[in-house]
This record gives C-alpha cells, sequence and structure tokens, in this order.
C-alpha cells in the first residue's frame, strides 16, 4: 500500500460534494462531523470540508486534514464502497490518537449505518 493517498481516491469538485451531501446520512461525534453515502464505483472515496470559522489557524485545520487522510488510507479496505465528507468540530483537544480512534470509530458506524439502508 502506498504511503500516500491517490487522487481517484479524492473527491474534489463541488458536484461530488453536492451529492454526497444530498443523498447520505450525517452522523457525529465530539470531534468529527462525517456524511457518508454509496459511492457507486469499487472503492471508497474521501472528501475533506475543514472550516476556517471552526479553526482559525492554517496549522490546526492542517492537522485535522493530515489526520483524516492518514486515518482514511490506512482504513479505506475496510469501509466498503462509501463516499466520506469528513468536517472537524471545534474542540480543545488535539491528541492525535484520540482524534484517529474518534474518526474511525465514527467511519465503522457509517458502515454500519450503510448496511441497513
Amino acid at each position: 500500500m502506498s504511503s500516500s493517498l491517490a487522487h481517484s481516491v479524492r473527491i474534489t469538485n463541488a458536484k461530488e460534494f453536492a451529492h454526497v451531501f444530498k443523498k447520505g446520512f450525517h452522523s457525529q461525534s465530539k470531534f468529527w462531523k462525517i456524511v457518508a453515502n454509496d459511492s457507486g464505483n469499487g472503492f471508497s472515496r474521501l472528501g475533506l470540508a475543514i472550516s476556517k470559522k471552526e479553526y482559525k489557524r492554517a496549522v490546526d485545520r492542517n492537522l485535522f486534514k493530515r489526520l483524516a487522510r492518514e486515518t482514511f488510507r490506512k482504513n479505506q479496505d475496510n469501509l466498503d464502497h462509501l463516499d466520506f465528507v469528513v468536517m472537524a468540530k471545534k474542540s480543545k483537544s488535539k491528541n492525535n490518537s484520540e482524534l484517529t480512534l474518534d474518526l474511525i470509530t465514527l467511519m465503522k458506524n457509517a458502515k454500519t449505518k450503510a448496511k441497513t439502508q
């Protein structure tokens, strides 16, 4: 497995984001909000929407983006062909392991919800 996230597994344009937001189901935890939808192709994809309103400093936004990309990259084989849009919620914690574990749990819950629909 490559150590970078391929461009083909990223949600990049507004039309793709809009489709996930419109058709997907929402879920949230202490640190993250995600919207997940069936990708319609043979692999999972990731879109990031880390708001400047939530985190003013670019270094903070980039931390969340790096953690989300790395978590997705390591777990994408177990995510059942879902499109994910990940958003960070305002929080004080910057503990990487806690943020990562929270996102993994949220993605697994989304996978379970997708199977029941």
